[in-house]
């Protein structure tokens, strides 16, 4: 047998970031080394922008106003949001943020050191 023969590339995904992985079983010791092709270019996480990042949590970004400053990104609702608030307040959270109540001006703040 070949040593092509006895190399079997299997192809496997990371659980948690989907990045492809490929594992070569042989049998015996290779006498050339082997080159494997690269899969498919995966995107680098996080992605590029806050309202990227913000969509691919959930949040409907027509019902939000997004500024990104220097430290802190703030989102504001456009109007009441009413049962919505709950499902936005989680996203929000999981990337790091938190709810500032003060009346008309209540906001979501990230940090953008909390987010990478």
């Amino acid at each position: 047998m070949s040593e092509r023969e006895d190399s079997k590339i299997n192809w496997i995904s990371c659980p948690d970031c989907g990045a492809k992985i490929g594992v070569i079983i042989s049998v015996g010791k290779p006498s050339e080394l082997i080159t494997v092709p690269r899969p498919e270019t995966v995107a680098p996480w996080p992605p590029g922008g806050i309202e990227e990042r913000l969509a691919a949590s959930g949040v409907d970004l027509t019902l939000v106003d997004v500024d990104e400053g220097e430290e802190i990104v703030t989102v504001s609702p456009k109007r009441f949001l009413g049962d919505l608030w709950g499902p936005i307040n989680d996203a929000i959270k999981s990337l790091g943020g938190g709810w500032i109540r003060e009346g008309r001006e209540s906001r979501w703040e990230i940090r953008k050191e909390d987010m990478d």
